[in-house]
């Protein structure tokens, strides 16, 4: 007979999936998109495509949500590139359509030479023609044409300093940006006459289409100081290339307003909070009393995880499942292996350890499955994880303090590992009662 704990960490896997079921990149486009004669039909929008329609599909959940734009659209579409990250082309390619892989979250040479070919397709398009852009979580590290004199390396120094600073997404992408002839608008400059229709799967808590791989049909102020102020807070302005701070100095106080871009269609297919709903709105329909209790969380992810805890324990006692959503960040201060959710879900183990609770199970879940460069979502922790990490010779609190994360899971157990899911809309956060 399996125990309790058995039984809740399979409940909070079906619940994770059926949160990725609902935000499935395929099925997010097909209930957005659809054709009427020369017509795309987004929503209840109507736009004309009388010429060529070019589809331009960038993101982890790229090529997916490029099959259903092929099937939505027939043979209203003229060409397609689909660029993703390396292991996330998984399934048939639609006719007429290249793929291409590339590094993420670092920018690798694949990806700037697939960029250039986009530039390319979209630099032939011209009034009366359509670019039908798909975007997705990873879009901003795969999307990727320097600013000259910059080269691939300066921007892979300046991301990887970042990163390891702890500088969340938006932070992240504001330096990127300036940095960028495809960013803030690039792409859509590359074709001024077309007409763009940008449908996006956010990995953005704030859906802010301008972060979301920094925006490369939103045209935007290029903010080379704010993109300089940010070097500075992260402490990283002396150790980036020196060539990217003369860059961004050059450029600060210059930079040309937005374009305007009228007619343009921006819609989002779906996001983190579609998933968080999904996921409580399964448990709820297998009889469990839940509640949301986390909405676009962010912060430093040992701190969230004992924040989740302290919140599960204060819940009456009605109560039995406990959803959030949101993405921490990890400052980096060891040499260990971990990633922000296998992190959050060790710092909650350790605070259910200290306080000696049985009843609780927590879950730090990344939606894309992919948590940093860990090759799993994250982890499902209870009370006993820290004995059993201790006992097969791991010592948590040691590793959470070096971001060794993974090493106490792959001891204790609770590893989840679907593989790349297809999809990204940030994480998933789970506190399920069993006692």
């Amino acid at each position: 007979m399996e125990s309790a704990v058995e039984l809740g960490r399979l409940a909070i896997e079906r619940w994770y999936r059926a949160a990725l079921d609902a935000v499935d990149p395929e099925a997010a486009v097909t209930a957005f998109l659809s054709r009427d004669d020369l017509s795309l039909i987004i929503g209840a929008e109507r736009v004309p495509a009388p010429g060529r329609l070019a589809v331009v599909a960038v993101g982890k959940a790229a090529l997916p949500m490029a099959r259903a734009a092929a099937r939505a659209c027939g043979d209203l579409v003229s060409a397609g590139i689909v660029l993703t990250k390396d292991g996330h082309a998984v399934g048939a390619v639609p006719d007429g359509f290249e793929v291409f892989e590339a590094s993420h979250p670092i920018p690798d040479e694949r990806g700037v030479a697939a960029t250039r070919k986009i530039l390319d397709l979209v630099a032939g398009m011209g009034p009366g023609d359509v670019v039908l852009a798909l975007i997705s979580g990873g879009g901003s590290a795969l999307l990727e044409a320097p600013r000259p004199p910059l080269t691939l390396s300066d921007m892979a120094e300046t991301t990887a300093a970042l990163l390891k600073a702890g500088a969340p997404i938006q932070h992240l992408n504001a330096v990127r940006t300036p940095l960028s002839l495809v960013k803030g608008g690039g792409l859509r400059a590359a074709a001024p006459a077309a007409r763009f229709v940008t449908l996006v799967l956010s990995d953005v808590l704030s859906n802010d289409p301008r972060v979301i791989a920094s925006g490369p049909t939103i045209p935007a102020a290029l903010d080379a100081g704010a993109a300089l102020s940010l070097l500075e807070q992260y402490r990283v302005d002396g150790s980036v290339p020196a060539v990217v701070v003369e860059v961004l100095a050059l450029l600060d106080g210059k930079s040309p307003a937005a374009p305007a871009t009228a007619g343009d269609v921006l819609a989002f297919a779906g996001d983190n909070d579609l998933a968080v709903k999904a996921m409580a709105a399964a448990a709820a329909a297998e009889g469990m009393s839940t509640r949301i209790a986390w909405r676009r969380r962010e912060g430093e992810a040992s701190d969230l995880g004992r924040r989740w805890i302290e919140l599960a324990l204060a819940q009456d006692e009605p109560v039995a499942a406990l959803f959030g959503g949101g993405e921490a960040t990890v400052t980096v201060r060891g040499g260990g292996q971990g990633g922000r959710n296998t992190e959050f879900a060790l710092a909650a183990a350790l605070e259910l350890d200290r306080i000696g609770d049985e009843e609780w199970l927590a879950a730090s879940l990344a939606t894309d499955g992919q948590d940093a460069l860990t090759g799993v979502a994250g982890a499902i922790v209870d009370g006993g994880t820290v004995a059993r990490a201790s006992a097969a010779g791991t010592d948590p609190a040691a590793a959470l303090a070096e971001n060794d994360s993974l090493a106490v899971f792959r001891a204790a157990g609770g590893i989840v590992a679907p593989g790349p899911t297809g999809t990204n809309v940030n994480d998933l956060y789970v506190a399920l009662r069993i006692g």
